[in-house]
């Protein structure tokens, strides 16, 4: 259990370093940004439930939108919950459904969970237009293509990566 802990901590650390490439070099436009460290972030909560097979794995995903929050890419607060859940149900898929076709779901059943959720708190809170729009984008479509693009890359990083047990 003690490797464990370890193993996603390392991973844990590593989605934090992930998420903070957008400090480091500000000058990625804003769907290259999106894009890139959306995918890089779900192969980390992909390789973290598959190389430690164990449900704390999921963590890590309700742990990212706070960093998003402070970084400014979720514009509000009642929006941490929504993309937590979206990223728990994720990861919590991925490692459920490894060795399943059902895997290549996963990023669909987040894109549901990220639009709706969205679309309550909008409602909940009379957010403007624009301001719904844009938060509407972000987790529709791009979502499908960040969480497949991350299923296929912890394929291809899962063979070359191996902890000592």
């Amino acid at each position: 259990m003690k490797r464990t802990w370890t193993v996603l901590a390392m991973f844990l650390a590593i989605a934090l370093l992930v998420q903070s490439i957008r400090l480091v070099i500000p000058m990625i436009p804003g769907p290259v940004n999106m894009f890139l460290i959306g995918s890089l972030l779900n192969t980390v909560m992909v390789l973290s439930i598959w190389h430690t097979d164990s449900r704390w794995a999921a963590v890590i995903g309700g742990v990212l939108p706070l960093g998003a929050f402070v970084q400014g890419q979720l514009p509000i607060v009642w929006m941490i919950p929504v993309v937590a859940g979206g990223n728990i149900v994720f990861t919590l898929w991925a490692g459920f459904f490894r060795h399943s076709r059902l895997l290549y779901l996963a990023p669909v059943v987040k894109a549901v969970l990220l639009y709706s959720g969205t679309m309550i708190v909008g409602q909940l809170l009379e957010l403007p237009e624009a301001m719904m729009a844009i938060m509407l984008f972000m987790m529709s479509w791009p979502q499908l293509v960040t969480g497949m693009v991350g299923i296929f890359l912890a394929r291809k990083i899962s063979t070359k990566i191996s902890f000592a047990r």
